[in-house]
């Protein structure tokens, strides 16, 4: 290679397919990011290096793909890259790779049970208002960027009453504290509650997690009575003792609350039940005894098992019923007793005998009234007087049992210690005596009182307690005060189960995982609760589950047993995805006791997604096409494939085989399916390419699997549009003839073709030189055409030359006939013709002969890649350049000045050029020879400027 040429070599530009490349964070190692490309190595091994080291980028030596090797994080790495690509020629490019920060979503696994949907708490239900009870933990790291998290509550479900909404998050800390919105009242059916709480970006990422509130329930009502009209009872005296007089009631509005009953102040005439609230008549109202009243005021206490107690008070009025003083009825009509003279003194005369209706009242003393007269004469005056008898006591008489229920008296369990049972009342008919009660035997459950004879409990009573009895024969015995006399009785007590223990389960959470294709029917879990009430419908137990909307179709409960149906599980569901793919279920685990006693059991149901389903498109053929000049990125086409996989759509595609050219012309951005030119095309050498494409889903298991990962596969067809970037070509470019002035008809034929088009597209012209249309161009077929004189060449001034006469023609060829003239190009050939007198010796040829001229004409089409810097980078760089070029010239000069090769570089170093006259003086014969080649070079030269500056050519 000459120095001359050495100068005027430029070494090939390295074209970067992206640059800079801005490269997203969290995109996954292995991502094509960008490509260089430098055609004097193309296909080598090698060819490509990054003069600076790095772990973090990789470009391939054989390629020039450039690809991450990790993850990176905008707020942790380095946020710009620059690197100089080499391919070993004297020219290098910058390669510049920026970071760009992506909002991420916030993380909410600082507490894995809250990120998981089974963070759970309880409170009572009487928590302070505002209160913090919890917060939800959550980070971002797009927080040192100024990003900011507002906590929000998406859905508060609550149960089994639903339509709550008792709780409230602060937006800034993410305290979550009841708001007062509602009054929080286990009472009112206000079990559980759920929480979604969500924590927002300001870029609209959220993290979510799930709170379940449970609600624990107080004694923090007391129990309320329902009136007597006009708070009052009319009863008559005849009431039969163990008679119900009324009967109390009370409410309490907290959940399996017992009831318990009792008087305020002590009452020897009225018995209660402590369970019920009967009244009943333990002593006879008779008014005529003075001892009795006729109106008593009642004041009873309700008191629950959580200590909460209230009273009220009315009054009983007794209604007088008049009895007849009943006597013996002989006494009353009069009585004559006749006793003979001799009666002994203390001999029984006549027995009066007289009784009181009303109990209490004994006769105590008699008056007699005594008449004498004579028997002779019974109307003489008699001897009257009156004779008092007083009767005197005498301890001979046994207590007597006035009242001993006959029937069994049923109590309840849980009767406060102290509770009244019955009070047994019993007379002695001896005057100043007085009855006493004790038991015969040992009770520790019960206890009487000596002097009243009330029985009460005396030891707590418990039905499910297996050492307390069922039931009780109580001996007592009255006796009175010397123990003289004694009578004995018996009372039979039987305990009564109360429903007093709510349903307890084995568990009260269970958390459940199963995958999404779980069949239907499949059992879950088998609820084991029991109830320790001893008797039915105690413990009978009945399971309930509570549904939402959501999983109404999906979950079973017959029985004890929870199944999956009659639907499916599907995890593909926006609102699924919304609740973590978690259900909530609520069971209401109940007794059939009065009041029901119940347990909520809580199961949380976490489905785990399947990849289920492979990519589906509308096609898998896909046909595209592309301009043959269509500059590098641009979009070919997009092929779509959907998956109905949460998450919804999330395939990646990637190139597998098929015609890519070599270089490659094509590529793929793995996530949009765009595919884009890599490399320029040409139609005439590769119209139509064919490529595989395979569509795989990704992140569709609940933890990602690659071995189930589902794929399809499509097939592309990308054709390569003709665009007329080809100019005819002529072979030879330039023709020289000689004819006779006598010719007639064609004489030189024509060979031209055109890459993008075929014969009959083009178009030949005549469009310098034909002076008088002495020449034209006849056409037979689609094939070229042939140069042919015309009756004007042959009627011309030729038939008078003398000697030989040249013509120059300029003809041009053109694309497109009837095209778009627009994109239309053209070339020109250049004919010489040597017109001969028809008298000459000299011998003409009608075969062409290629000139010594050469005219190439070419279209060159070039894609630049521009650096844009800084402004003042671009004014020093040129100054410095042209300085550097003025002193290479300057020192090339000096050295090559005087070598005639350099002529063209250094005119003045060629100082004297060979003459035509000298050369004529050389050899004689060619003086006529280089005068006619100086006119036809003269005349070329002139025809092609006319041309240029008339636009033709």
């Amino acid at each position: 290679m000459s120095v001359c040429a050495l100068f005027s070599h430029t070494g090939t530009e390295i074209q970067i397919l992206i640059n800079p490349v801005n490269l997203p964070e969290n995109l996954l190692p292995g991502t094509q990011l960008s490509r260089a490309y430098d055609k004097d190595v193309a296909g080598q091994a090698d060819a490509y290096r990054f003069l600076n080291k790095t772990k973090d980028f990789l470009i391939d030596a054989s390629s020039g793909v450039i690809t991450s090797t990790k993850i990176f994080n905008y707020e942790t790495d380095p946020i710009k890259f620059l690197f100089i690509v080499d391919t070993g020629g004297p020219m290098r490019r910058v390669l510049t790779i920026n970071i760009v920060d992506v909002p991420e979503p916030p993380d909410c696994t600082a507490d894995p049970q809250f990120s998981s949907g089974t963070a759970t708490l309880e409170i009572d239900e009487d928590y302070p208002l505002f209160q913090s009870l919890y917060r939800v933990m959550a980070t971002d790291e797009d927080l040192v960027n100024g990003d900011r998290l507002t906590y929000t509550i998406e859905t508060q479900l609550s149960g089994p009453k639903t339509g709550a909404n008792c709780f409230g998050v602060d937006p800034v800390n993410g305290v979550v504290s009841l708001n007062g919105g509602e009054t929080l009242d286990f009472d009112s059916g206000y079990h559980v509650f759920q929480l979604a709480l969500r924590a927002t970006d300001t870029a609209g990422l959220f993290c979510q997690g799930t709170l379940i509130i449970k609600i624990r329930d107080i004694n923090d009502e007391s129990p309320q009575f329902k009136p007597f009209p006009l708070d009052s009872v009319n009863v008559t005296e005849k009431k039969a003792i163990g008679e119900t007089v009324a009967r109390v009631r009370a409410t309490d509005q907290d959940k399996d609350s017992v009831i318990v009953y009792s008087f305020k102040t002590q009452q020897e005439m009225f018995g209660l039940d402590p369970v019920t609230g009967v009244i009943t008549l333990l002593q006879p109202l008779n008014l005529d005894n003075s001892n009795n009243s006729s109106i008593y005021s009642l004041e009873i206490e309700a008191r629950d098992n959580g200590n909460h107690s209230s009273t009220y008070r009315f009054t009983v009025f007794v209604e007088n019923v008049d009895d007849p003083i009943s006597c013996d009825s002989t006494f009353s009509t009069g009585v004559a007793v006749s006793v003979p003279e001799d009666v002994p003194p203390s001999a029984l005369i006549y027995m009066i005998l007289s009784r009181d209706p009303d109990p209490g009242q004994d006769v105590e003393h008699f008056q007699l009234v005594i008449a004498v007269r004579s028997r002779q004469n019974p109307s003489l005056d008699a001897c009257v007087g009156s004779i008092t008898i007083n009767i005197q006591n005498t301890n001979d008489e046994s207590p007597v049992l006035t009242y001993v229920p006959d029937a069994p008296i049923n109590i309840y369990e849980n009767l406060p210690v102290g509770t009244k049972l019955v009070k047994l009342t019993a007379t002695d008919r001896d005057v100043g005596d007085s009855v006493h009660y004790e038991f015969i035997g040992s009770h520790k459950e019960f206890s009487i009182s000596r002097e009243s004879g009330e029985v009460t409990v005396a030891y707590p009573l418990d039905y499910e307690d297996g050492a307390t009895p069922k039931s009780w024969v109580l001996y007592f015995r009255v006796y009175d005060n010397e123990r003289t006399h004694s009578t004995t009785g018996t009372l039979t007590v039987m305990l009564q189960d109360v429903n007093d223990n709510a349903p307890q389960c084995s568990r009260d959470t269970y958390t459940i995982e199963l995958p999404e294709n779980i069949p239907v029917k499949t059992l879950l879990v088998s609820l084991t609760c029991t109830d320790k009430d001893g008797t039915v419908p105690n413990n009978n137990i009945t399971y309930q589950l509570i549904k939402d909307a959501f999983s109404n179709e999906t979950f079973t409960l017959t029985n004890n047993e929870l199944k999956v149906g009659p639907t499916h599980l599907d995890s593909d569901n926006t609102i699924f995805a919304g609740m973590h793919f978690g259900y909530t279920l609520f069971v209401k685990v109940s007794d059939e006791g009065s009041p029901v006693l119940s347990t909520i059991i809580t199961i949380i149901v976490r489905v785990n997604r399947i990849n289920e389903l492979d990519p589906a498109g509308t096609t898998s053929a896909f046909t595209f096409n592309v301009l043959e000049n269509s500059p590098v990125d641009t979009v070919v086409g997009k092929i779509t494939f959907t998956d109905a996989d949460w998450p919804f759509n999330n395939v990646k595609y990637t190139i597998v085989g098929g015609n890519l050219g070599s270089p490659p012309r094509f590529y793929m951005e793995s996530v949009t399916g765009v595919i884009k030119l890599l490399d320029s095309l040409d139609r005439e050498t590769e119209s139509q390419y064919k490529i595989a494409v395979r569509i795989t889903d990704w992140d569709n298991d609940a933890v990602p699997d690659p071995l189930r990962q589902r794929s399809a596969t499509a097939q592309v067809t990308i054709n390569v549009l003709n665009l007329n970037d080809e100019p005819p070509v002529c072979n030879p470019p330039h023709l020289e003839t000689w004819i006779y002035s006598f010719v007639k008809g064609p004489f030189i034929q024509f060979n031209c073709s055109d890459k993008d088009s075929p014969q009959e597209h083009l178009s030949y012209t005549i469009v310098r030189g034909n002076a008088n249309n002495r020449f034209t161009l006849e056409r037979f077929g689609v094939g070229p055409p042939a140069l042919a004189t015309t009756p004007s060449f042959r009627n011309d001034a030729f038939q008078r030359i003398q000697g030989p006469v040249t013509s120059y023609l300029l003809i041009e060829v053109a694309d497109e006939l009837g095209g778009n003239k627009a994109n239309q190009l053209s070339t020109t050939v250049a004919v010489i013709i040597h017109v001969l007198p028809w008298w000459t010796t000299t011998q003409p040829t009608s075969s062409t002969k290629r000139a010594t001229m050469k005219i190439t004409t070419s279209v060159l089409r070039k894609i630049s890649y521009y650096w844009s810097p800084e402004k003042w980078f671009s004014a020093v760089l040129t100054l410095t350049g042209a300085l550097f070029l003025a002193c290479l010239y300057a020192l090339a000069w000096c050295l090559f000045k005087d070598i005639p090769a350099c002529a063209r570089l250094f005119p003045d170093c060629h100082k004297h050029p060979r003459s035509p006259a000298r050369l004529s003086a050389e050899n004689p014969r060619n003086v006529g020879f280089i005068q006619q080649r100086d006119r036809e070079s003269r005349g070329i030269r002139q025809l092609r400027k006319d041309s240029s500056s008339s636009g033709d050519i």
